[in-house]
């Protein structure tokens, strides 16, 4: 077989062990275990991945529930006197989100829904009115989850009866410890998995560059 043949079919080689090195959840939805995370999103155009107005109105994170493989997500509204119908795709149809709680005075209420795959957007439906503009509209808006932006959380929300006893004093160590772990999570987990796929790409184009070196000395050596 001629040396040409032989270095490119190893270039080839080279290059597809390389790309298949890659651990597999950098493409894919994570395999996560149970317990409670928090996620990272946008909310995107029906039609395209510009972010939509509407993502103004859902804050961030998302808090994510995984249970014996099951995961439902909780967001938080805002306006949400404006966002009069929320659906999301439930067994093939869309069907209004869970209403876990509202807080009428600060205008937002809290939402939960299942959902089964975090790797591609997520199509919702909302009717939003504004009546002092007199806005009236439904459309589709898409739900992009960030999986480099998923932490564990490390403390759960509590009931509101629960919240009702706790005094002031226990109330903000608690929150104090929650935001110190949140932060502590995003920056010793989060950031790490944006250098690991940075190393990852760097290992392909090395490995390929190293090909590409050692079939130019194969073509040497097999000059006369």
């Amino acid at each position: 077989m001629p040396l040409k043949k032989i270095s490119m079919k190893l270039l080839l080689l080279l290059t597809f062990i390389a790309l298949f090195m890659i651990p597999f959840q950098v493409f894919a939805s994570p395999d996560l275990e149970d317990g409670t995370y928090t996620i990272g999103y946008t909310v995107l155009h029906a039609d395209n991945d510009s972010a939509s107005i509407a993502n103004d109105y859902w804050e961030k994170p998302a808090a994510l529930y995984v249970e014996n493989g099951q995961m439902k997500l909780e967001m938080t509204l805002n306006h949400s006197s404006w966002i009069t119908e929320f659906k999301t795709p439930v067994s093939g149809s869309y069907q209004d989100v869970n209403v876990i709680r509202t807080d009428d005075a600060a205008d937002k209420r809290v939402v939960q829904f299942p959902v089964d795959d975090l790797s591609s957007p997520l199509a919702s439906h909302i009717h939003v009115i504004v009546e002092d503009i007199n806005y009236d509209h439904s459309y589709t808006v898409r739900f992009d989850f960030d999986l480099n932006q998923i932490n564990p959380a490390s403390v759960q929300s509590e009931s509101e009866g629960e919240q009702e006893e706790n005094n002031g004093s226990v109330a903000q160590t608690e929150d104090d410890d929650e935001n110190g772990a949140q932060g502590g999570a995003t920056n010793q987990e989060a950031n790490p998995q944006t250098s690991d796929q940075s190393f990852i790409w760097l290992y392909v184009l090395v490995t390929i560059v190293f090909g590409f070196i050692l079939v130019k000395r194969v073509h040497a050596l097999g000059r006369p």
